[in-house]
């Protein structure tokens, strides 16, 4: 083979290379920080910052919504939070109940606070979040007769 021919094979399986690299990158940012988007409870996609101000502006909460979450069965069994105005459920250090499971992902779901209770969102996880055994994909209303589960986690919220 001619000199020219393996140079170019040379620049041909760098410019690859990279391509390759600046993919993997793409998807390392994005399973990072997720996604700049969420979903109201109607199932509109807005942004997270619109979603947060409509919260705020909000009526009062019903008086008598579940105080903790309750972790039922995992790694991480007999853990209790309280619920506050929501969590951030995930791997991620920013989230507020950080999951030791495979199967969670990085910012997997969030339990956030409405005027009837608490509803459960799925934000984009790759195995699901399942409320009563059953997988959602929009907001679902959450209370103290259901279960949560996210990988192998099981939670509960509680009074």
């Amino acid at each position: 083979m001619s000199d020219l021919v393996v140079l170019a094979l040379k620049l041909l399986f760098l410019a690859l290379l990279w391509l390759f690299v600046l993919f993997v990158g793409n998807v390392i940012r994005t399973d990072m920080f997720g996604r700049k988007f969420a979903t109201n409870e109607v199932g509109e996609l807005q942004p997270v910052a619109e979603l947060k101000k409509q919260k705020r502006r909000g009526t009062r909460p019903a008086k008598k919504v579940p105080s903790t979450l309750r972790i039922t069965r995992g790694k991480q069994e007999g853990l209790t939070l309280p619920l506050g105005e929501g969590i951030k459920i995930g791997r991620a250090a920013d989230c507020q109940l950080v999951l030791d499971d495979d199967y969670v992902s990085t910012r997997h779901a969030q339990i956030v606070r409405t005027d009837n209770g608490y509803v459960v969102e799925d934000l984009g996880s790759t195995n699901g979040t399942y409320v009563n055994n059953e997988r959602i994909s929009v907001s679902t209303p959450f209370g103290t007769a259901d279960t949560l589960r996210i990988g192998r986690t099981l939670m509960v919220v509680e009074k």
